[in-house]
């Protein structure tokens, strides 16, 4: 088998949605965000993919997919059920080749999220898990217990699968309407303090959601914080699920989160 780091950003990127028994669908975009955080010249902007990109990719990433599963790295499962099971029927031949070349199933949309899921074997996971989740200690941080409770709400919110910071699911205060001026931004400062450092650390990634059931998204950059966040607008206080401000771990926050703050989360939710 070769190693983990012969291996090209997309067949990582697919291995990596397969280890976590993601579905298929979406994974354009998570290949789209690997390359930003990779710095790579064929990149995106620091947003996501339109419909159109990601059609433009179907048959690149498809090539990799069929490659994997042809060297019994991947899994490719339709889910029969409402949720993914190790009875589901695993594409192979004619099937997977048909599956894989149509768009629509690379597409995100809330019908399609479960339709089909990836999988890996078990002697993939065993040899290439560490590799592909590295674990790393915090460097110039406290350990979880020096972490003020701000800081760790922020840090399990970015852990999460919402990720949402504003919005009627966020974890921080809507925005009072009562606040202008000098008033709203030491206001915003103060709601931005805990997160700001894990930004300019490069382990957090701030996004605008604009829409309802999309996986559409803008990055928001650390100096640009403050004025998204003072703007009602950009904050969202409707009452859709998953529009408004997020944030999400990149690669080397994840691997700062399994370095230590996530099992010292996890021990904490066992003892409470």
């Amino acid at each position: 088998m070769r190693s983990w780091n012969s291996l090209t950003l997309a067949e990582q990127t697919l291995l990596r949605r397969a280890m976590s028994q993601d579905p298929l669908a979406g994974v354009i975009q998570a290949y789209g965000t690997a390359l930003r955080w990779a710095h790579a010249a064929e990149a995106p902007p620091p947003r996501s993919y339109s419909e159109a990109e990601q059609r433009e990719l179907v048959p690149l990433l498809g090539a990799v997919m069929r490659s994997l599963v042809e060297r019994d790295l991947v899994i490719v499962r339709a889910v029969e059920g409402t949720s993914p099971s190790p009875s589901d029927p695993i594409l192979t031949g004619d099937t997977l080749h048909a599956v894989l070349k149509d768009p629509v199933n690379w597409l995100w949309t809330p019908a399609s999220e479960r339709r089909l899921s990836l999988a890996t074997p078990d002697a993939v996971r065993r040899d290439w898990a560490d590799d592909a989740y590295p674990a790393v200690e915090a460097d110039g941080f406290p350990d979880w217990d020096g972490l003020s409770r701000a800081q760790r709400e922020v840090l399990v919110c970015a852990a999460e699968a919402s990720g949402m910071l504003t919005g009627p699911f966020g974890i921080w205060e809507d925005l009072s309407s009562g606040l202008v001026g000098a008033e709203r931004v030491a206001w915003v400062d103060r709601q931005l303090a805990p997160l700001i450092p894990f930004v300019h650390a490069g382990w957090i990634e701030v996004r605008h959601y604009p829409g309802v059931n999309d996986d559409a998204f803008t990055v928001i950059p650390a100096d640009d914080l403050q004025r998204a966040l003072a703007d009602p607008a950009i904050r969202y206080e409707g009452e859709d699920w998953g529009v408004g401000i997020g944030c999400v771990f990149t690669d080397a926050g994840l691997a700062v989160w399994r370095g230590g703050w996530g099992r010292a989360w996890g021990r904490r939710l066992r003892v409470d």
